[in-house]
């Protein structure tokens, strides 16, 4: 899973000491003063048990731009991703607004 992923609008780049960073994701923030495309954020991420029910890969975010920040408010923002695509090409996704809709953001993993 560790690499440097891009949607139509956002990056993600997961390291494997469990860290991560993003640009322009998360988008859906009541509240955020930042511009969605400049959005920045830090924190940790981890792979989650096949069988539990939340994301499949989720996310501690520590710090994201006009929005967070752990050392002013405590705790953290969680998020998540789900996983779809190969070992070879795994591809990240979430739904975007209303489930419904079917309109999804989708992260694929650069060569």
């Amino acid at each position: 899973m560790v690499g440097a992923y891009r949607s139509s609008a956002a990056g993600l780049v997961l390291r494997s000491d469990g860290t991560f960073t993003t640009v322009g994701w998360p988008t859906d923030l009541d509240g955020a003063v930042s511009d969605p495309q400049s959005r920045t954020g830090s924190g940790t991420w981890e792979l989650t048990a096949a069988d539990d029910s939340g994301w499949p890969v989720s996310f501690s975010f520590h710090k994201i731009s006009g929005y967070w920040d752990s050392d002013v408010r405590g705790g953290y923002y969680e998020d998540g991703l789900m996983v779809s695509g190969s070992r070879d090409h795994p591809r990240l996704y979430a739904f975007a607004g209303d489930p419904d809709s079917c309109d999804l953001v989708t992260f694929t993993r650069g060569s």
